[in-house]
């Protein structure tokens, strides 16, 4: 079996995902109700769900950072900073506990397949027989959405209540906003509305959503963007529960190419840094460093 017969298996294309939904009826209940209702909810919450969630792949983020359902995270930066390859080591973590769904629209299933078995591995050269393996014992927690033809905000809203009904997804990757064809990259209200159906969504559904959009060109790439960075509408950052800004240290790459620099002095300096820079339900906002190891394309908590 080579890596194409392999991702055919872990394949849902949007005609079964449309098929599906077209046939199904989802509707919003409005309820109002007496504070005291919610006497349970809120002992549970104190006891058990403000910790509740899942862990990032490095341990110095265990006490920082939680996966939560019912939560969208928007994760940013520049172009070319890694959005997608530090996310895809995130949900190659998360698959051990976790069923995932990425719709990762910029590139081919093949290639975002490739990507995270070379994360599992440490390595870009796997045998067919590692392929076979690694493909297997993913076929139950990861699944792969074949983008074929135009995809469009429809289309990803009714892959949610698709991958949560029939796969039983708990967390799902969108790459990138940017993809969808009836959301041009200047209609803020589009995105607004699309944002905040995200929103209601992974709240009726209990999944957790990583949304990926990119920061506007910055005058300087060793400038690290904030949150009003992100491109298009500020809506973007509102309705998302958390986000992430990823960052490649440039200056580290332009001291190693100047060669001014002594090989341990540039060590310790990071490869890139991960900013939280919202957590709407917990209170760290901070930043982690991460050292990148090009040949297992994976992100290293320590030199």
């Amino acid at each position: 079996m080579n890596l194409n017969d392999a991702i055919n298996k872990l394949t849902v294309s949007q005609q079964e995902v449309n098929n599906f939904y077209n046939g199904e009826t989802y509707g919003n209940e409005f309820k109002i109700k007496s504070a005291n209702i919610f006497i349970d909810d809120l002992i549970k919450y104190y006891s058990t769900e403000i910790h509740a969630g899942k862990t990032l792949p490095w341990t110095k983020t265990h006490d920082k950072f939680h996966v939560r359902p019912g939560e969208v995270t928007l994760v940013t930066g520049p172009s070319g900073h890694g959005k997608s390859m530090w996310l895809s080591q995130v949900i190659l973590h998360l698959m051990k506990s976790s069923i995932c769904l990425v719709s990762s629209l910029e590139m081919r299933p093949v290639l975002t397949m490739a990507r995270m078995l070379a994360q599992a591995l440490g390595s870009q050269e796997p045998t067919d027989e590692y392929v076979t393996r690694f493909c297997e014992r993913a076929s139950s927690k990861l699944y792969i959405y074949d983008q074929t033809g135009v995809t469009t905000s429809e289309d990803m809203i009714a892959t949610l209540y698709w991958g949560k009904h029939v796969l039983g997804v708990e967390v799902f990757v969108i790459d990138s906003l940017m993809k969808m064809a009836d959301i041009a990259e200047d209609n803020y209200n589009a995105q607004k509305l699309f944002a905040d159906r995200l929103a209601v969504v992974c709240r009726d559904l209990n999944i957790h959503i990583f949304l990926v959009a990119h920061t506007r060109k910055l005058s300087d790439e060793e400038q690290i963007p904030d949150a009003t960075d992100i491109m298009g509408s500020s809506h973007l950052r509102n309705l998302s529960d958390n986000i992430l800004c990823c960052w490649r240290n440039r200056y580290k790459e332009r001291l190693k190419d100047e060669g001014k620099t002594a090989d341990a002095d540039l060590k310790i300096i990071p490869d890139a840094k991960i900013f939280v820079q919202k957590q709407r339900n917990f209170q760290f906002e901070g930043s982690f460093n991460f050292w990148y190891d090009p040949k297992g394309l994976r992100y290293k908590e320590s030199p």
